[in-house]
C-alpha cells in the first residue's frame, strides 16, 4: 500500500489579510451615548459655574455717557446704584425709569459691562428757543417744555415772544399749538442749514395765526417770514444775506419779507 494512502491532509489556515472590522451598529450606538453624556455633564458643569461666576460679582463702576446738559453726578443720584451692590440684583428697567425723569433726558440706557461695571447712555432733550413768561423756560424740537437750566448749551438760544396766554407751560409736557409748531419747523429748518443761520435768529415773534417774524441778531432786522416752506425760505434768507447783507452791511437794511414765492423783497434805509 502506497503511504499516500494513509496520509491526512489538514486544510492551510486561511491567511490573516489584517483588514479593520467595522463596529458592530450596537457598540458604535453606546459608543455615541457616552460622548453625548459627557458632552451634557461638561456643558452642565459650564452653566453652573457660569451661574456661580455672575452671582458673585459686584458694581465697582457706574459710568455715564451722552450728557451734555445735566452733570453726571445728577445722574448717578437718580440712578441710585450701591457701590458693592450685586450686579446682578440691580433692576436695569428701573434705573433707566429713574434716570429718565430728569426732564433733560429724553431716553437712557442701561446696561452690564462684566465683571463690574454699570454703563449708562442717555439721550438728552436740547433746547431749541427760550421761552420768557414770568420765567425762564425752554421748548425743544418736540415742544416739550423744559425748565431753566444753568449749562453752556442753554445760553445762546434764540427767544420765542407772543406766544398765546393759553398755552400751557408745564415742565415735560409738549406744546402742541399750531403758531408754537410753526415757529420751531422755521428753527429746525434754520439750523439744518446751517449753524449760523440758526444763531442770527435773536427773536421769534408769534402773532396770533398771522405771519410769523424773525429778528436777526445783527441790529435787529425784521425778516416777515409768514408761514409755510420754512425749508426753502430759509435756503433764500442764507444766500441773499451771505452775498448781499454781508456787502452791504445789516445797519442799511430797513426789512426782509420771504413771503414771496422764489424772490426776497427787501427795503433800505436811503
Amino acid at each position: 500500500m502506497d503511504s499516500r494512502d494513509n496520509m491526512i491532509i489538514t486544510p492551510a489556515p486561511e491567511e490573516q489579510t489584517g483588514a479593520f472590522q467595522s463596529p458592530t451598529p450596537e457598540k458604535s450606538g453606546r459608543r455615541k451615548k457616552f460622548l453625548l453624556i459627557g458632552l451634557l455633564i461638561v456643558i452642565g458643569g459650564l452653566i453652573v459655574w457660569s451661574n456661580v461666576w455672575k452671582s458673585n460679582l459686584t458694581v465697582s463702576e457706574v459710568t455715564v455717557e451722552g450728557n451734555r446738559i445735566v452733570d453726571a453726578n445728577e445722574i448717578l443720584q437718580l440712578a441710585h446704584i450701591t457701590e458693592g451692590a450685586l450686579m446682578y440684583n440691580i433692576e436695569l428697567t428701573e434705573i433707566q425709569k429713574n434716570v429718565s425723569s430728569n426732564f433733560f433726558i429724553k431716553d437712557a440706557i442701561v446696561e452690564r459691562d462684566l465683571p463690574s461695571t454699570i454703563h449708562i447712555q442717555v439721550i438728552e432733550r436740547s433746547p431749541m428757543v427760550m421761552v420768557n413768561r414770568g420765567q425762564i423756560q425752554y421748548l425743544d424740537e418736540d415742544g416739550v417744555v423744559l425748565p431753566h437750566s444753568i449749562s453752556k448749551e442753554t445760553f445762546d438760544l434764540p427767544i420765542l415772544s407772543g406766544l398765546p396766554a393759553g398755552v400751557s407751560l408745564k415742565a415735560g409736557t409738549a406744546v402742541t399749538h399750531v403758531d408754537v409748531q410753526e415757529a420751531l419747523d422755521i428753527l429746525i429748518a434754520s439750523r439744518s442749514v446751517s449753524n449760523e443761520m440758526y444763531h442770527m435768529i435773536s427773536e421769534i415773534r408769534l402773532r396770533d395765526g398771522g405771519d410769523i417774524v424773525l429778528y436777526a441778531a445783527e441790529r435787529g432786522v425784521p425778516i416777515i417770514f409768514g408761514r409755510g416752506e420754512a425749508a426753502s425760505k430759509m435756503v433764500r434768507l442764507e444766500t441773499f444775506w451771505n452775498e448781499v447783507v454781508r456787502q452791504r452791511g445789516a445797519q442799511q437794511l430797513l426789512y426782509v419779507d420771504l413771503r414771496f414765492d422764489d424772490q426776497i423783497v427787501v427795503r433800505w434805509k436811503s
